[in-house]
């Protein structure tokens, strides 16, 4: 379904059924589904070694779509055109949506169950608990502030009398939190450092 046949949801569920249309119904399921289902797999396994594989490629996506999103598609999409943002954001926003929670959802709990596998829950070191509050922190920023901020630039991009100032501000907002995420992200990786030395 494209966007210029849609209209501003009304509420959260009509959202993202809109987004879902938008981004296609099979990349809508397996966005949620595979970065959900694989860490499961890999904690049933039992297998530190598929779960360590599990939580690296989760985790590396998360990273670099960060590096990018923060780095360069933010800087890029300020400086469109109005007409030329919205095109753009129309087959962004509904993907990255719906794909970058069930991400961070599955490196944070893919995270956990590899501490579990290995054994670190058993004496957690300082390292242990600085990544547990980072990935806190990371999960509250993605499902809060820039949950927030990617709901309205869709909001504004389904409407039919899009708030070109609005979408323009929230993408601003946007690239600056996706800075601060980023920065967490560089010391969530720091901490996985010190649990490789025992720290």
């Amino acid at each position: 379904m494209s966007l210029t046949d849609a209209q501003r949801p009304a509420n959260r569920r009509e959202r993202y059924r809109t987004m879902a249309d938008a981004a296609t119904r099979p990349f809508a399921v397996g966005a949620v589904a595979v970065p959900l289902v694989l860490p499961v797999l890999g904690y049933l396994s039992g297998d530190v070694q598929i779960m360590f594989t599990v939580h690296l490629f989760l985790g590396a996506f998360w990273f670099g779509t960060a590096v990018l999103g923060a780095v360069v598609l933010g800087p890029v999409m300020g400086s469109l055109s109005e007409e030329a943002n919205v095109e753009f954001a129309e087959g962004f926003v509904p993907k990255m949506n719906l794909l970058m929670e069930p991400v961070s959802l599955g490196v944070v709990g893919s995270g956990v169950g590899l501490a579990g596998l290995m054994g670190l829950w058993d004496s957690p070191t300082p390292s242990l608990w600085a990544a547990v509050a980072l990935a806190a922190a990371l999960l509250v920023l993605g499902f809060g502030p820039l949950h927030t901020f990617t709901a309205g630039m869709f909001d504004e991009i389904a409407a039919n009398d899009t708030d070109h100032a609005r979408l323009a501000d929230l993408n601003k907002k946007y690239g600056m939190l996706s800075l601060v995420e980023l920065v967490l992200m560089v010391a969530i990786v720091g901490t996985m450092s010190g649990l490789r030395w025992g720290f």
